[in-house]
Formats: structure tokens, C-alpha cells, sequence
């Protein structure tokens, strides 16, 4: 394996707040629909460091209590290691009531950092004053932040955010946000480099990247970079152009976990890990399907899985039509027949 021209980068281990993170911190991003609690432990199997749970409403958990939105506040401290959920809103006194009723509950009060989404894109999201429409509203966003450090420290928690660049090209002042967060008590603030209105169209912006990174560099905050990190050259660029204390890896990892180990590999100037069989993709998805069925039960599985079965076997021969077999499937032995005989294409 030739490292030339890599360079080297110094790791060290990250505090946020009293949870400690070995080096190099690469986590998996919170994705709607990916970031189950069975996802999240296979990645951190093959080398994530964390994984915030998919964003949760805290006005839901204020009106129904932890209970019905139990399913994506879950957390497994065995197999995911450190973890985290994700709370979005836009009313400080949300994010109050919701982190006690979290703390206050027997299967969450093991969890290790509050996370306030402030980088959502999503319609329904934005339009109830949550998510990246935060960004628009700085001082709104700082008592938000003041409230869930306040909140989290009362119980031994972390509290961090993620959010973005900027809301639009004429509102990009992520410099400034990123000031009013860590002054806020923002532990850690993680940067998507797209602006809201981008989506996730277009390319993230390094340098936009950097600049936030920049304005708070004084005050401690634990700085991570998001955005088309696919590989370990990405990887690389990102933390060379941003001096970020480390990386979270969001769309690229989706039916591909292994790619936690194969950056942090080229991070380490190891030698790259293989890349996964055909064989190896199918006992993944098959892994990450029944693990999901134990949670949710089969068919509920089966059916909300079908958005993530063909990132599994996207570019192997004939995937186009077994993508549509695996999305008319509704039991897992269907799957497995699916994949058992599309294995004889790729061998």
C-alpha cells in the first residue's frame, strides 16, 4: 500500500462535556429512516465512534411522554458504545420537559449526549420554526442551547448541536451562529456544508466549512465536519481544510457500514481493508434486516426497509431489477430467497 503524499495527521482522544471519544472521532450522521438503533450498532461495530438517533419532536415527548416516539429515542449502550438522541424543536421549554422525561426514563437514562438538530432542510420540519430554520433566528437558537446545556448538565449529559452553513446563499452566517451556539454551551457543533435550501443537492462547502470552524476556535468546542465525506481522501481534505477535531459521515454509509474502518484505516496510514463481497453486502443486509424485525417486528421492517435494501447491492450486476423484487418483498425469507439467488450473478 503506497501512502505517499498522505502526511500525517496527530489524533488525540475528544471530550464532550464528561463523555470521552477515542481518536479519530468519526461518526455516523443522524439520517430519518437509516439511523435505526440496529444500524447504529453495526456501524459502530465496523468503526463509528457514535450515532445521534434519527431527530425526535421534543413537543411530542412533552404532550405523549417518551412512549410513542420510543422507537427512535432507543438506545443499546452495549452495542452502539457511546450514544446520543437527537431532539429538535423550537421552543426552549420543549427541550426542557423532553431531556427530563428522557433522563427520568429507566431505558434512556443511560444515554451519554443531548443532541439539538439545527440543520433539518425538511419542509415540515423548517416550517414549524425547527430544524435548519434556526439558523434564521440566532438568539432563538442560543436560548434554545442555553436551556439544553442547563437541562443535560443536570443530569450528567452532553449537549451538543448539528446544523448547518447557512438557511440560503443570501443567509449564510454560519460564522456568527456557530459563535452563538458555543457561547451558548454548545459542547460540540457539528457543520453540514450546505446551505437549508441546498437539500443535499449540489456539493458541501469545505471552505464554509472551515470559516465556522475558525470563529470558534478559541472556545473549546468540540468541532465536527459533515458533508460528501465518501471515502478516506475526503476524509482527509476535510480535516486538512477545516481543522476539524473530527468527521461525521452521513449518505455514504448508507449499505455500506465498512466504511467507518476503511477511513479510519486511511486516516491511521493503514493498509485499506478489503472491500465487502457481494456475499458480504447480502449477510449485511440480511444482519440489518433482522435485527430491525427484533425491534419493530417483520413486516414493519420489511416494508420501512425497502428505502434501504438497494443502497446494499447498488452497482452489482442486474440491481435494478432486484431492487424491485427486494421492494415487492414482505417477509424476510423473501429477501433472503431474493438474495440467495441473486448471489449465482455475482459469484
Amino acid at each position: 500500500m503506497n501512502f505517499e503524499g498522505r502526511g500525517t495527521i496527530d489524533f488525540m482522544e475528544i471530550k464532550i462535556g464528561n463523555v470521552t471519544i477515542p481518536a479519530p472521532l468519526i461518526a455516523l450522521a443522524p439520517m430519518a429512516g437509516t439511523s435505526t438503533v440496529t444500524f447504529r450498532g453495526i456501524c459502530h461495530g465496523l468503526g463509528s465512534s457514535y450515532a445521534p438517533t434519527e431527530l425526535v419532536s421534543a413537543r411530542s415527548i412533552v404532550y405523549n411522554g417518551t412512549e410513542k416516539s420510543f422507537r427512535y429515542l432507543e438506545i443499546d449502550p452495549e452495542h452502539e458504545g457511546v450514544t446520543c438522541i437527537q431532539l429538535f424543536g423550537n421552543e426552549p421549554e420543549d427541550f426542557k420537559v423532553a431531556i427530563e422525561a428522557i433522563c427520568n426514563d429507566p431505558r434512556l437514562q443511560a444515554v451519554d449526549i443531548i443532541d439539538v438538530n439545527m440543520g433539518c432542510p425538511v419542509p415540515k420540519v423548517v416550517k414549524t420554526g425547527a430544524g435548519s430554520a434556526l439558523t434564521k433566528d440566532p438568539v432563538l437558537a442560543g436560548k434554545i442551547m442555553e436551556t439544553v446545556r442547563a437541562t443535560a448538565e443536570k443530569y450528567g449529559k452532553a449537549a451538543t448541536v448539528k446544523t448547518r452553513i447557512g438557511f440560503n446563499d443570501a443567509m449564510r452566517n454560519g460564522p456568527e451562529f456557530a459563535k452563538v451556539l458555543a457561547e451558548s454551551g454548545a459542547q460540540a457543533i457539528c457543520v453540514h456544508g450546505r446551505t437549508a435550501s441546498q437539500m443535499y443537492r449540489g456539493t458541501a462547502d469545505i471552505n464554509a466549512i472551515a470559516q465556522m470552524r475558525e470563529a470558534v476556535k478559541d472556545t473549546g468546542v468540540v468541532f465536527i465536519a459533515n458533508g460528501d465525506i465518501t471515502d478516506g481522501e475526503s476524509a482527509k481534505r476535510m480535516l486538512d481544510v477545516t481543522k476539524a477535531d473530527g468527521l461525521m459521515i452521513g449518505r455514504a454509509s448508507m449499505g455500506d457500514p465498512w466504511i467507518f474502518n476503511r477511513v479510519r484505516h486511511y486516516l491511521n496510514e493503514d493498509v485499506i481493508p478489503v472491500s465487502p463481497s457481494p456475499k458480504d453486502k447480502c449477510d449485511m443486509l440480511l444482519n440489518e434486516l433482522v435485527g430491525t424485525a427484533s425491534h419493530v417486528g417483520e413486516p414493519t421492517a420489511v416494508k420501512e426497509m425497502r428505502s434501504v435494501m438497494p443502497h446494499y447491492i447498488k452497482g452489482l450486476p442486474g440491481s435494478a431489477v432486484i431492487k424491485t423484487q427486494l421492494c415487492l418483498a414482505s417477509t424476510i425469507d423473501e429477501v433472503k430467497k431474493i438474495l440467495e439467488d441473486s448471489i449465482k450473478l455475482w459469484e
